[in-house]
């Protein structure tokens, strides 16, 4: 207890601080709506909560004390109501939606009573989560904020929904979670990051946001629920009672057979799986449990791969996984064939029985077992492949006018319909290791562009049919004169990383995918970069003078290791 005092008193003296350094947040949009009653069931760590309206308080000061107090969305936003009239503290509902602000805004009178606020703004986060950079940092006007006198003191009794926060705080007011959606297969779960207020009924949230369905990219035909069309959470908030998320469902459930109920709940318990206190699911209809039988072919998250780096000797007689001193270890007679072939690029599957290799004629199919290898594109122009959990190699030309194909291992190639500007070169293609998504990295007359599609594919089969919509990822200095694209890969589920080649030489920079970047510093002569696990530890950047580098704390540093090409562990 006297430690918590401590660290109470300690943010007290800080708050002065806090306030200047305008850490703060405004409503931004339309008329205001009926704000829920949302418990905290989420942590009980403690928590900084900002003061209240002071007597004597200015409009300016009542506005600059809102800002502030709307960083803590504890008791649903208890402390900013205390800034609002009687008549809107009720109905104004802050989760409409969050627009991310780079530095102070600026205030302007417009009368006796109204105050106007105007701000650039670089992302907005809407009202189930998702995080969309801004295209261009603009000069963006509030509606106006109108004060009347409450007992003699000002209070704001006009103001639009949503909340405005600095960049600097985003990330202590808001925590990322990721919710889950089966490929039409159900063979894996699909990672879409989200964005919720830290202390506002997180899990609750999460059920929200999960029974409004994907993000409109992964919601064309690449991503299904479990969920049944028309469910509706009945009661909350979502409780945990001992560790247990109790989601309170319609009775839609009640129609589900054994399988279509044990997807939904491992759907429900991945999605809820980043809140620290929830261990797994309760499902209840009108609050009366609903059984759920056992099962063990749930898919995995999040997949992970050898841990050892993948390569090709420097002296190019030797592909395996890197052994030390000792050279490399070779994956049987795969490792064999990889090496006959002279090869200049390898993506190894999952099971490590088959990989898509590059070499001077094309792309092939690579074994492990009797089966000869197969050459199954000879296009010019090719980039390095990518392969799939079906055993799909995905090849591209460098020309974007060329076909992206899908080629099944008995050689058939499958057409995937993709959009890609005309005018741009693809320097690089990965498909995440849940088999949904597919990212790209560009270059065209605008400069380089990092983009990730879904893969809508058939629900019987899993072939490929078409590439949706191309999100793209923003990526600090691709506007600059003479910007090049390098490479690019998945990190992880959420995130992934190029490499851009500027005057300055290359820098690496992590982005997530439905979140936020940021620089990883500057290789030197970096040409290719893979990863691996444990997010942006298990990265590795091979230099145009063959050595291995790896991240350690804000910069990179040699492994010692030296190789030809990196290979991808799919």
């Amino acid at each position: 207890m006297r430690d918590r005092r401590r660290r109470l008193l300690a943010l007290l003296l800080a708050l002065p601080m806090l306030l200047a350094a305008g850490c703060v947040a405004v409503p931004m949009s339309g008329p205001v709506e009926q704000g829920e009653l949302v418990t905290d069931e989420g942590d009980t760590d403690f928590e900084f909560l900002p003061a209240g309206p002071t007597p004597g308080a200015t409009q300016e000061e009542i506005l600059q004390g809102f800002f502030a107090a709307t960083t803590a969305s504890q008791e649903n936003y208890r402390i900013a109501r205390s800034y609002l009239a009687d008549t809107v503290s009720s109905v104004w509902n802050p989760y409409q939606s969050t627009l991310v602000r780079a530095q102070q805004g600026e205030v302007t009178r417009l009368d006796d009573d109204t105050l106007e606020y105007s701000v650039e703004v670089l992302a907005e986060v809407d009202a189930v989560g998702r995080y969309r950079v801004a295209s261009e940092v603009t000069d963006q006007v509030l509606p106006p904020f109108r004060f009347v006198r409450e007992g003699g003191e000002w209070r704001i009794a006009e103001l639009g929904d949503g909340i405005l926060i600095s960049r600097q705080a985003f990330p202590s007011a808001f925590s990322q979670h990721v919710l889950y959606f089966y490929d039409p297969t159900f063979t894996n779960l699909v990672p879409d990051l989200r964005w919720f207020p830290t202390r506002a009924g997180v899990p609750t949230r999460i059920v929200r946001a999960l029974l409004d369905g994907p993000s409109s990219w992964l919601g064309q035909g690449a991503t299904v629920s479990a969920i049944p069309e028309g469910t509706q959470l009945v009661a909350a908030p979502v409780s945990i009672v001992e560790g247990q998320a109790v989601v309170d469902l319609s009775a839609e459930i009640l129609e589900l057979g054994e399988t279509e109920l044990q997807r939904l709940a491992a759907q429900l318990r991945a999605s809820l799986g980043s809140v620290s206190n929830v261990a797994g699911v309760q499902l209840t209809v009108d609050q009366a449990p609903v059984s759920v039988p056992p099962t063990t072919t749930v898919p995995e998250l999040a997949p992970q791969v050898d841990g050892r780096l993948l390569a090709m000797t420097e002296e190019r007689d030797g592909f395996g996984f890197s052994a030390g001193s000792s050279g490399v270890e070779a994956i049987g007679r795969l490792s064999e064939r990889v090496i006959e072939l002279g090869a200049t690029a390898v993506t190894l599957g999952p099971t490590r029985t088959i990989a898509a290799v590059q070499n001077a004629d094309g792309v092939w199919v690579v074994r492990s077992n009797d089966l000869a290898t197969q050459l199954v594109d000879t296009r010019p122009g090719l980039i390095a492949p990518s392969i799939d959990g079906f055993q799909l190699t995905w090849t591209a030309t460098a020309d974007a006018a060329g076909d992206v194909n899908a080629i099944t291992s008995a050689g058939e190639i499958l057409t995937v319909e993709a959009t890609i500007p005309a005018d741009a070169r693809l320097v690089s293609i990965d498909v995440s290791r849940d088999d949904t998504r597919i990212l790209m990295f560009l270059d065209g007359v605008g400069g380089p562009r990092l983009v990730v599609g879904a893969i809508v594919r058939e629900e019987a089969t899993g072939r490929p049919i078409r590439i949706g919509d191309l999100i793209d990822i923003p990526i600090d200095g691709a506007t600059a004169a003479g910007a090049e694209a390098v490479d690019a890969a998945w990190v992880d589920e959420v995130s992934v990383a190029s490499i851009l080649a500027t005057e300055q030489g290359t820098a690496v920079e992590l982005h997530e995918v439905g979140g936020r970047s940021r620089s990883l510093g500057r290789p030197p002569g970096a040409v290719q970069i893979v990863g691996g696990n444990g997010g942006a530890a298990g990265l590795r950047v091979l230099t145009d003078s063959g050595v291995v580098f790896e991240p350690r704390g804000s910069g990179w540093q040699s492994t010692g290791l030296r190789a030809s090409f990196l290979g991808v562990q799919q």
